[in-house]
């Protein structure tokens, strides 16, 4: 998703302007003069224990400042934005729209405003804000973004676009900036630019690049080079790009990979790759390297059909029998997984409550196997009770287990999660379920996925973490298909002998 700075963090705190010594008084009776420094004492004190995250301290020193010194637009700017990251819109609110009495037209003011209003859960309101701050301060980078990923967020893609593209007039160079943009135009399937200012993420996110002592490599033909790959994001996100470490495998015959462990198992198995290391481990020997997630830019990849085809991995064998002794003939196998990996950014987002997701389980002619790890002890038990789910999660340790599960099954349903993507890049018929604001990698309003022909996309329609609708289109669509099933067993001698 892209790198909303909507909060806090798109705030600039403020010293404030000490106060003058008026021209008519005597400098040495002026009560002003004497009262100086401890004013600007306590605003350095203040400002310091914001910064510190010591914020009711803080905002004690300023309403101090304010009992001594009169109102003061920096000073209320600043308890506003205290109040924010002690997530207290409205009195945030409160303080922004004094300080806006005083000086309205003072940047950051409204994008203050748009903080609180987006903690209360009005758009419209942040939105009009982000527009008002951008009306007085058109070059304003923490604007633009914040108004970009608001209008993200509500799958206005386009717009979000001309806002960046306005910004960059101003900043071009921006990292934040141009990782946006180039997120944007990724979702818009726009790959050329999307994939150029995907490079700005390292910047964007103050993440060092991994200090290999070799060169990058920067798309040139390698010759008889051997080129390492490393992985730098999630399971999901290597399972995906994987397939271009694979592509180069089948052009060249030196590429080796450094990669996460739970992943060595199942990739050291694919054709095209010399060597698959771990992470835990050290780098094999290489000329050059380059990161998973760069190499549709060092490609020159430019549409969709270059992609390459499902499937890119094969399956492993299953060397355990199934829980399914008591299942019916004809019965469809279905693998699980309602929920994101906890520490991801936007897990909360991505993820189904279990109480919700186990509506599905009421499907008819349907065996559900839950490949989901580390589910909570009250799913796992309410899984252990009942006689068509299966829970496997102790039958797995890594990403080859996981293969070997999906290999048996009839049909994967899963969040966007790393199994959603092990089973697209198998060719596994996948339903894969989605929130409003998807990730940019499945567009907007598509059905289908560019990345895994076998795959259907099923999306939360309003914002909100409403998957109410999402699962009944789900159960809707499970019933007939275990209904089906029901149907072709009861009646295939028949129809066979037609």
């Amino acid at each position: 998703m892209p790198m909303s700075i909507l909060g806090i963090d798109g705030i600039i705190l403020r010293r404030g302007k000490t106060s003058t010594v008026p021209m008519s008084e005597n400098i040495e009776n002026c009560t002003a003069a004497r009262r100086l420094p401890r004013i600007e004492t306590l605003q350095q004190y203040g400002l310091s224990l914001q910064r510190m995250g010591e914020l009711d301290l803080a905002i004690s020193v300023y309403q101090r400042i304010l009992e001594l010194d009169g109102d003061n637009p920096d000073v209320r700017f600043n308890i506003g934005a205290a109040r924010l990251q002690q997530t207290r819109p409205t009195e945030a609110l409160q303080q922004f729209k004094a300080a806006a009495r005083l000086k309205p037209e003072e940047s950051g003011l409204h994008l203050g405003m748009a903080n609180a209003h987006k903690l209360l859960g009005d758009l419209k309101l942040a939105e009009s804000y982000l527009r008002k701050e951008l009306e007085i301060y058109p070059e304003s980078v923490k604007a633009a973004v914040n108004l970009g990923w608001l209008l993200e967020e509500q799958n206005r893609v386009p717009e979000a676009l001309v806002q960046y593209r306005k910004a960059m007039y101003y900043n071009l160079n921006d990292v934040n900036l141009r990782w946006n943009h180039g997120l944007a135009c990724l979702t818009l399937g726009d790959y050329a630019r999307g994939w150029r200012d995907y490079e700005y993420r390292w910047a964007a996110r103050n993440k060092q690049k991994p200090p290999y002592n070799t060169p990058e490599w920067q798309g040139e033909h390698l010759s008889d080079r051997t080129l390492l790959i490393y992985t730098e994001q999630g399971f999901g996100d290597s399972i995906m790009f994987g397939r271009f470490a694979l592509q180069l495998g089948e052009k060249h015959e030196n590429i080796v990979l450094h990669c996460q462990p739970a992943l060595k198992r199942l990739l050291m198995k694919q054709p095209g790759l010399r060597q698959v290391t771990s992470k835990k481990d050290l780098p094999p020997k290489h000329d050059v390297h380059a990161s998973l997630m760069s190499l549709p830019y060092l490609m020159q990849l430019k549409n969709e059909l270059e992609l390459g085809e499902t499937p890119y991995l094969q399956n492993s064998e299953f060397n355990d029998e199934l829980p399914s002794s008591d299942a019916l003939s004809g019965e469809k196998r279905i693998a699980i997984a309602w929920a994101s990996a906890p520490d991801g950014e936007t897990s909360e987002k991505k993820s189904i409550p279990y109480v919700k997701f186990r509506r599905l389980f009421n499907a008819p002619n349907c065996r559900f196997y839950s490949v989901q790890v580390d589910a909570e002890a009250t799913a796992i038990a309410d899984m252990n009770r009942r006689a068509n789910v299966h829970d496997l999660s102790e039958s797995i340790i890594d990403f080859e287990d996981t293969t070997a599960i999906l290999g048996q099954m009839d049909l994967v349903i899963s969040v966007d999660t790393a199994v959603a993507h092990l089973a697209g890049a198998l060719g596994r018929p996948t339903w894969t379920l989605l929130p409003y604001a998807a990730d940019w990698r499945w567009r907007v309003h598509r059905t289908d996925s560019p990345w895994y022909g076998t795959m259907r996309l099923f999306r939360q329609q309003r914002a909100g973490g409403d998957w109410d609708h999402v699962l009944e289109e789900v159960s809707h669509c499970l019933f007939n298909y275990g209904a089906q099933m029901s149907t072709t067993r009861l009646t295939g001698s028949h129809l066979l002998s037609a």
